[in-house]
């Protein structure tokens, strides 16, 4: 190969990865390792370059997703390589010069500890097998690696063992999760990991650490969903470990629990089949078919001539099936959950009814019509499990936890939820569990009791004691909603007064929130506090 187009192609090359480079310096202006996270060194740990049709293209980022480059570069002389000249000439050049750059930035935020150096050529003739080429370099920089392992360590025995510092913010958990999926880093085996994963969970429920739990355990469904599908899927079923086994059912029992979309859980049942079926995991299979088995058979499947009830606290699912549509059949299956509830069952779960009965749900506007919905909806038909249902209700209410056959967000309710707004509907001597039930919301991530609130107003309408009722409940969630219905109840003198000598109650800040609920930013001109 002549010597000026070698030269001419690499140093065409690294034109492109310098425009790479100040882009990035840009970017992050004034940064240093460690400066911006005190668990992050560095930003970059791959790039591919493409050589192909007189372009050369640099990507960042392995996203199978996009074929849009970070930087591209025109060469004319590409189109005189040969592949074999490629390979042998110019790769290992661009690779050496590489190295010499990645060192030279050993003490910059440019790169983290290691690097992969992906180089892919296509040439202009011949068949496919002879004009293309592509080789992966991975280099590493080992006393970075020794330094970020360090800084990890202090962190995880602050953070999560001392609990003497909270998790900063979003980008601290992103990063901190990453690392800890770095096997190669960190150096755990898979069975440490799920140890601290599970320890990680239960720090992220106290106070200092709660407004990032919900971020976090979607880093961490990330990190295992991206183990599951690059490493251990390609693995030989044959020479995979018992712990690797574990950690991918791990994955699929996290997804259950954590999961944020309704197919979550239809794909961790696929990982746990496919662990049954071609890993022979009989942990996966035990999972399936009878849960964790902590509960015993009697807890979790009862039958007799009007039902049949089964339970699996791994799926979080209640199966009822009502052979007989009378009153016993349904007080039954109340006992039948309530003893799970009672006994460690998952208060995050969800019923799989099954009746020959019509569909129907409760008379609240906006509310998700799911199987458990309907469950419940279906007992008003028996006044005389009233007392029963509200034994259930306040043995299932649990803070931070959900009914899991709605998707998170404006759906999301918390666990009695349906017995509370049937009871609280049907007669006002149920005031004080609807009090309960306030007192258990997470008000930042459950919305959907605002529509009870709405249907309380126009069930009761302005009463001393549904007064309180109403205002409480405005108060015990974010809604940026106006109740609309009592404000034109408001316009009555009376019940304004009411309304005035309730507000009594509560604190200034207290006041505007609930005057805002009734009548947005207009409360000053229809009322004086």
């Amino acid at each position: 190969m002549y010597k000026i187009l070698k030269e001419k192609l690499i140093n065409t090359t690294f034109e492109g990865l310098d425009k790479v480079i100040e882009r990035e310096h840009k970017n992050h202006q004034d940064e240093k390792p460690y400066s911006c996270c005190r668990i992050q060194e560095g930003y970059n740990d791959y790039l591919k370059i493409i050589f192909r049709k007189e372009k050369i293209n640099y990507f960042r980022n392995n996203f199978d997703w996009t074929s849009t480059p970070d930087e591209k570069m025109n060469c004319e002389e590409l189109k005189e390589v040969q592949r074999d000249d490629f390979a042998k000439e110019i790769a290992p050049e661009i690779k050496s010069k590489f190295e010499e750059i990645f060192f030279k930035y050993k003490d910059s935020f440019l790169f983290r500890y290691k690097f992969l150096l992906v180089l892919e050529f296509d040439g202009e003739e011949a068949l496919v097998k002879d004009r293309t080429y592509s080789e992966e370099f991975y280099i590493e920089n080992k006393e970075r690696k020794e330094e970020l392992k360090s800084k990890m360590e202090a962190y995880i025995k602050e953070v999560i063992f001392e609990e003497k510092k909270a998790i900063k913010d979003t980008r601290e958990s992103v990063v901190f999760i990453g690392n800890l999926f770095d096997f190669y880093l960190m150096g755990y085996s898979e069975k440490y990991l799920i140890e601290l994963l599970e320890k990680i969970s239960q720090v992220m429920k106290s106070v200092k650490n709660r407004k990032l739990e919900k971020e976090i355990k979607n880093d961490i469904l990330y990190n295992l969903t991206k183990w599951t599908d690059n490493i251990f899927l390609k693995l030989n079923p044959e020479k995979v470990t018992e712990e690797q086994i574990d950690l991918y059912i791990y994955k699929a029992l996290f997804q259950i629990k954590y999961g944020t979309y309704s197919y979550d859980t239809k794909f961790a049942c696929e990982d746990l089949k496919n662990a049954m079926n071609n890993y022979s995991s009989q942990k996966a299979k035990q999972y399936l078919e009878k849960g964790s088995g902590s509960l015993a058979d009697e807890l979790i499947y009862y039958k007799d001539k009007d039902l049949e009830c089964k339970a699996n606290d791994v799926l979080s699912i209640v199966d009822i099936k009502i052979k007989n549509e009378i009153a016993i059949s349904y007080e039954k299956a109340l006992d039948f959950i309530i003893t799970l509830l009672n006994n460690g069952f998952p208060h995050s779960y969800a019923i799989k009814f099954s009746s020959k009965s019509e569909k129907v749900f409760l008379d609240i506007k906006g509310l998700a019509k799911s199987s458990t919905h309907r469950f419940f909806r279906k007992i008003l038909d028996f006044p005389e499990l009233y007392d029963k249902l509200e034994i259930y209700a306040k043995t299932a209410m649990k803070e931070f936890e959900w009914y899991q056959d709605v998707e998170e967000g404006e759906k999301s309710l918390l666990p009695g939820s349906y017995a509370v707004f049937a009871l609280g509907l049907y007669d006002e001597k149920y005031f004080p569990l609807i009090e309960e039930y306030y007192s258990r919301l997470d008000d930042e991530h459950q919305l959907a009791h605002q529509y009870f609130i709405t249907a309380l107003i126009d069930k009761y309408g302005v009463t001393e004691k549904s007064l309180a009722i109403f205002l409480d409940g405005f108060l015990s969630g974010q809604f940026d909603k106006v109740f609309k219905n009592l404000a034109l109840l408001l316009e009555d003198e009376e019940n304004k007064k009411l309304l005035i000598k309730e507000l009594e109650n509560y604190g200034k800040h207290e006041r505007q929130t609930i005057l805002y609920s009734i009548w947005k930013n207009k409360w000053q001109q229809k009322i004086k506090i």
